[in-house]
């Protein structure tokens, strides 16, 4: 059987409809990939947590070689459900997430930006362990032999049995969950590929690297969607009162990260790059994480290293006001994510392809 057929076969067994884009419900449970142990939190780094109060961070002096990234390391997902299969038996609703991943690393040379590293990928991703495996098999190796595709397909774990198995969002999730989990492979490869100088990640550190060297090059984590509460009552306060170029104090987060890896301990702050009269008192700032020692390496609050490196992250703030999320954006990580969206296909074209090749849609019926 060519590979082709194999790829309708399996279509057609399990009865596959096609699905696009759907609103999300209201009070879905968390996604995979956030389904983290609680951390621990230490609010007593550099002042006691009832005394928290917005610290202004000064224009000068600025930071010195080694205290501010020179390469920028920044991921993207494109994605959505395009088929969706029925479990024979059980009629669980098992949708197929087409999606394009990538990840990109900048290098800053004097007043440019070098593309130094880039990989795109197209995955397929969804709950496969209902099917018969032989015939997931085969359907694995005829996708990966398109060759106008060459779609990667990602078997995506089974939902906990506390989850409802019969609701399609739970499954859309863990599919989801699966291709953005490929991406995060994708960074941490561009990552590994030179760690010989101080870099910056778009997001939190543990996701894309373990406990580098205190005295090693330094790593910068800066995270634009805050999910999780590390901060007290006060601390939330004094996060609320912050104005551009102002500071909390610094924290040490420790604990558990994913289920089977522990968290890189860091020195956190949050920073407020930008404000307006017209912004959410929630909006416009971000989370800075910084390996806890290369902190204490590079002599921490007191040896002014924090405001040095606070000041650099606020000078490089993006300023396009017609990016909508200039308020909490980095301009490198901004011309990371302009230089990867280019390599990626149309997801529209990509969908319509697919229903094509599998046959689950004729050319006269798009």
């Amino acid at each position: 059987m060519s590979d082709a057929n194999i790829i309708t076969a399996f279509l057609q067994e399990h009865e596959a409809t096609p699905v696009g884009l759907t609103p999300q419900l209201p009070l879905l449970p968390p996604e995979e990939e956030e389904a983290e142990a609680p951390p621990t939190t230490d609010l007593t780094v550099e002042e006691d947590p009832e005394h928290w109060q917005p610290k202004l961070v000064p224009e000068q002096p600025s930071a010195e070689p080694g205290e501010f990234p020179i390469r920028f390391i920044d991921g993207c997902q494109a994605g959505q459900p395009v088929l969706c299969l029925s479990v024979r038996d059980r009629g669980w609703p098992i949708p197929l997430f087409l999606a394009e991943v990538g990840a990109v690393a900048l290098r800053m040379e004097r007043r440019r930006f070098v593309r130094e590293f880039q990989v795109v990928e197209r995955v397929l991703s969804f709950v496969a362990d209902p099917f018969p495996w032989a015939q997931v098999e085969a359907f694995v190796s005829a996708m990966g032999n398109d060759p106008e595709f060459r779609i990667r397909v990602l078997p995506a774990n089974l939902p906990p049995t506390d989850r409802n198995h019969f609701d399609y969002e739970v499954m859309r999730s863990q599919a989801r969950a699966r291709a953005q989990q490929e991406m995060t492979t994708l960074e941490r490869l561009a990552l590994a590929v030179d760690r010989s100088v101080p870099t910056l990640v778009d997001g939190p550190l543990n996701r894309v690297m373990g406990t580098p060297p205190a005295d090693g090059p330094l790593m910068v984590g800066v995270v634009k969607v805050q999910a999780a509460s590390y901060l007290h009552e006060q601390g939330w306060r004094t996060l609320l009162a912050l104005r551009p170029a102002h500071r909390t104090p610094v924290f040490r987060i420790t604990g558990s990260g994913q289920p089977t890896e522990e968290r890189v301990p860091v020195a956190s702050w949050y920073l407020k790059l930008a404000g307006g009269p017209q912004l959410a008192p929630n909006w416009g700032h971000v989370r800075v994480e910084v390996p806890w020692g290369q902190y204490l390496h590079r002599g921490g609050v007191k040896s002014g290293f924090v405001n040095r490196l606070s000041r650099w992250l606020i000078d490089a703030r993006c300023r396009v006001e017609s990016y909508s999320r200039m308020p909490v954006s980095l301009d490198p990580i901004v011309r990371a994510e302009e230089a990867l969206k280019p390599l990626l296909t149309p997801l529209p074209v990509l969908v319509n392809r697919l229903y094509r090749r599998t046959g689950i849609i004729r050319r006269n019926e798009l």
